[in-house]
């Protein structure tokens, strides 16, 4: 198991978190919050309204 150094410990909490939440920054502007462009999901609305006009 890997520990922290000694110095980790000597670090306020908030001071000990900034690594952990830079990462989840990181992590969080990477990630798209829908997996589909904008574009595809007009073009999937689209498709079904037009085949719903033709039936």
């Amino acid at each position: 198991m890997n520990y922290p150094d000694a110095s980790y410990f000597d670090r306020p909490v908030g001071e000990q978190l900034l690594s952990h939440f830079a990462r989840r920054d990181a992590v969080r502007h990477a990630t798209p919050l829908l997996p589909l462009r904008f574009a595809d999901l007009l073009a999937r609305f689209r498709g079904n309204a037009t085949r719903h006009k033709t039936v």
